[in-house]
């Protein structure tokens, strides 16, 4: 499977800190992830070197791990596989496709308002629907990084 990369690129008036907590706290995260699909959430401590898994409602999803995280300004994760219905699985055809894989969040403050740029590695044949779910994913992320914590 050839990989490309999704690349895209936001500004949220908001700071970096409350962009940050968007990014990874469960509350927000299960609200924007929902754009890709309904249930989606994420299972890891966000920590360099744990594990992480992006799941839906059915325990169905990718598994990586945290390969950067420097708070307010990087986030970068590898994939190594999948989950299927709560099972890892690093060998399957697909799996071993999206192994070494990378999702990318950069963070930069301008004069109180934060840029969010993502790099997100994706198969061909995922391409053009993940392309525009991010686009949905991104205008949410932003109103939620906007209200009024």
């Amino acid at each position: 499977m050839n990989m490309k990369t999704i690349k895209k690129s936001i500004t949220i008036n908001a700071p970096k800190e409350r962009v940050w907590e968007v990014l990874l706290q469960d509350q927000y995260t299960r609200e924007w992830y929902s754009e890709f699909k309904e249930g989606s959430h994420a299972e890891t401590d966000w920590q360099e070197g744990s594990k992480v898994m992006f799941l839906d409602g059915e325990g169905c999803g990718m598994l990586g791990r945290i390969v950067t995280n420097k708070p307010y300004e990087l986030l970068d994760v590898v994939f190594d596989g999948f989950v299927m219905y709560g099972k890892e699985d690093f060998e399957s055809e697909g799996a071993k496709a999206v192994k070494g894989s990378h999702e990318t969040y950069w963070l930069t403050e301008n004069n109180g308002s934060t840029q969010l740029d993502v790099a997100s590695d994706m198969g061909e044949d995922w391409y053009d629907g993940m392309v525009e779910a991010w686009d949905r994913a991104l205008i949410r992320f932003k109103s939620l990084a906007e209200q009024k914590s």
